[in-house]
């Protein structure tokens, strides 16, 4: 396939979706999750075409006053897709076809324009890290989607031409931005249920094997310019990858 690139078996890839354009992510040999983060590409150009979220909204006269200096400091954070704020806006668990993802700011980031898998997809659960590998047993250095994010978009900036000089100083600066947080990820292709767990509003989760199959993928829709980061998620704790973390694709179309 024209322009296939690969996300490594327990390492990530990032790369730069304009507006307009899409990115199909491959779950190649059916069994991995790919943690998929989109954050919004820093620009100094300001049009009517602008959808990224004002720092007021829907301003009064005299609202913007109204706001502290801390406040409006935490407000001007880089826009990055958060799951809580689409859960929020879709009002469902799991993105659909047609669904927009949205911004911490509750603007728009991507489209889920198709899905070839049973579209069994994640929302709730944090990317793996470290600590969750030492929760787990292991001893030692062990991979994560929260490093592998970081290191992609690292990777990104220092190999982008000089016409993205902005694009590639506004990722160096990402980390400090958003206080060293990894977002959480939509976590495409991870099957975890939400169980009844005892009476009342009990609710539980698991973290079971994926049911999608080789080659099944998603493709998302750029609404804005966006740079999407991927982790080809390294568990082999847990059951989600199969116990057997492979390589996935991704090709940016249009």
């Amino acid at each position: 396939m024209p322009n296939l690139q690969t996300v490594p078996a327990r390492r990530g890839a990032a790369t730069v979706v304009r507006t307009g354009q899409s990115i199909k992510i491959i779950n190649t040999h059916g069994n991995q999750v790919v943690d998929t983060w989109a954050f919004a590409v820093p620009t100094s150009n300001v049009s009517t075409a602008d959808i990224s979220a004002p720092l007021f909204p829907n301003a009064t006269a005299s609202s913007p006053s109204s706001y502290s200096e801390i406040a409006n400091t935490a407000a001007s954070a880089p826009e990055y897709m958060s799951m809580c704020h689409t859960r929020a806006s879709l009002l469902k668990l799991t993105p659909e076809v047609g669904d927009v993802l949205v911004s911490q700011k509750r603007a728009p980031m991507v489209k889920l324009v198709e899905d070839s898998s049973p579209g069994v997809h994640d929302t709730l659960i944090a990317a793996c890290d470290r600590w969750r590998y030492s929760e787990l047993g292991v001893q030692g250095y062990h991979e994560s989607c929260t490093d592998n994010c970081w290191d992609a978009l690292a990777a990104l900036a220092s190999s982008l031409p000089s016409v993205d000089a902005e694009v590639a100083e506004g990722l160096k600066a990402l980390q400090a931005s958003l206080g060293g947080r990894v977002p959480d990820p939509f976590n495409l292709f991870m099957n975890i249920p939400v169980t009844q767990s005892g009476e009342g509003a009990k609710r539980g989760v698991s973290f079971e094997p994926p049911i999608t199959k080789p080659g099944d993928y998603v493709v998302l829709e750029a609404q804005r310019d966006v740079v999407v980061a991927m982790s080809a998620c390294p568990q082999d704790v847990l059951t989600i990858n199969g116990k057997n973390p492979v390589d996935a694709h991704f090709q940016v179309l249009g």
